[in-house]
């Protein structure tokens, strides 16, 4: 599964509501600054974003490119294992 990352301010403009509609509760960094969700749903709320890429004869390739990163697999556990996705702090 991919995930993308990107600045808060984005899904801020995005309606509670549709959120609501959705069912996603998006997880934020531990600084609040950006927020990690499936690509799919990212997909759904800002379907006007991605572009595909531009190609010459020989690539053949309908890949999206995102304006922001993304990552899965064991950059996606580096990642979200790291101190801007992750809490020293325990939860009582």
């Amino acid at each position: 599964m991919k995930y993308i990352v990107f600045p808060t301010e984005k899904l801020d403009e995005i309606p509670q509501e549709m959120l609501d509609e959705l069912h996603l509760t998006p997880r934020k960094s531990v600084d609040g600054t950006q927020v990690i969700m499936k690509i799919v749903h990212y997909e759904a709320l800002f379907p006007s974003i991605m572009t595909l890429p531009l190609l010459d004869e020989k690539e053949k390739t309908e890949n999206p490119i995102y304006p922001y990163p993304t990552y899965e697999g064991e950059e996606l556990n580096t990642l979200l294992s790291g101190p801007d996705w992750s809490s020293d702090e325990s939860i009582i």
